[in-house]
């Protein structure tokens, strides 16, 4: 049979996302911003979109008012766009769960009356980055995928989570907006989120455990978690004791009673042996049990990981991390 052209294959997986705007002709013109990004060989930001598309110069007013529409549902379009990915895509699943990827960024912006610009702290420990910088503070969750031989992560919402002010009321964290971002990709199948340390909190952890969820990060070197208490004889009245014993997890690197040793499950490395202890220990910030892992990398140092599934194996929070990465 005769190929089908490729902007007919594009139209026909565009047009999935029609339900989110209300109006036939705004959707047109998302339509027209989509294949503007597709083909454009510059980022001049809109004007890119006019002159890849050689439109006439009276559309760049249209298209900057198409940014603002109200017939544009966003929180629909970002729901819409991750059904249409989690059904047409090859989800990587551990323990039958996809696998969900969060970070944020700190994106440097010139311009002086740009919306959303603010001054910002650089976190990054690398010597070569100014401490502040103006820009835009965005956080981003994608999933895994499979894709022939490789790893992808497909984004799936992205928001500008400083800097815009709707209400001097608003005192939702960074953590809050990315549980906001999460509920609105409206994932319908339980999930692991893998993030850095920064997310290593008690409200990302109850967040997600109370919708089913799971959480998979990196826990800071000067963390501490607890052994589980264990009563000996007879209980007293009032709330029964949690916490036993408190383990400085840095300790754990150096526990050579309990270290085993694997290849790396790490995507994309070969021959490396990693030396890793695993611990079920009573993390503070929710009240339960996590599962702990320190790992010892030949080369690139150590890691303390967590994961508040404790039927999640060593092996798969050691892949699920390195894979945080392709973010």
């Amino acid at each position: 049979g005769v190929p089908m052209p490729l902007w007919v294959l594009w139209w026909n997986a565009l047009q999935m996302l029609r339900p989110a705007f209300s109006r036939l002709q705004t959707f047109l013109w998302f339509a027209t911003t989509v294949a503007g990004f597709t083909v454009r060989t510059e980022h001049m930001g809109v004007t890119s979109i006019v002159r890849a598309l050689k439109l006439i110069p009276g559309c760049y007013g249209y298209l900057i008012k198409h940014m603002h529409s109200s017939a544009v549902r966003l929180n629909d379009l970002n729901a819409l766009w991750t059904r249409i990915v989690l059904l047409f895509s090859s989800p990587i699943r551990v323990n039958g769960r996809r696998v969900l990827v969060g970070d944020g960024i700190k994106a440097p912006k010139r311009g002086k009356k740009m919306p959303g610009v603010k001054l910002l702290h650089q976190q990054s420990e690398s010597n070569n980055k100014s401490e502040y910088i103006t820009g835009h503070s965005i956080q981003a969750v994608c999933v895994l995928v499979q894709a022939l031989n490789s790893v992808l992560a497909v984004p799936l919402g992205m928001r500008i989570h400083e800097g815009l002010v709707w209400s001097n009321r608003d005192r939702r964290t960074l953590l809050d907006k990315m549980l906001s971002l999460i509920n609105i990709l409206a994932v319908s199948e339980p999930f692991y989120f893998v993030g850095d340390a920064y997310y290593a909190a008690g409200k990302m952890a109850e967040g997600l455990l109370q919708d089913g969820n799971h959480l998979i990060t990196r826990v800071r070197s000067n963390a501490v978690a607890f052994e589980p208490h264990v009563a000996q004889g007879p209980t007293k009245r009032g709330r029964p004791r949690l916490y036993g014993q408190k383990i400085a997890l840095k300790a754990l690197l150096n526990d050579t009673t309990g270290t085993q040793q694997m290849p790396s499950p790490v995507y994309g490395e070969q021959d490396v042996i990693l030396s890793y202890v695993v611990r079920d220990l009573m993390w503070r910030p929710t009240g339960r049990l996590a599962r702990f892992v320190a790992v010892t990398h030949p080369s690139r140092g150590s890691c303390l990981l967590m994961s508040t599934d404790t039927t999640l194996s060593a092996t798969d929070i050691i892949r699920l991390y390195g894979l945080r990465f392709k973010i």
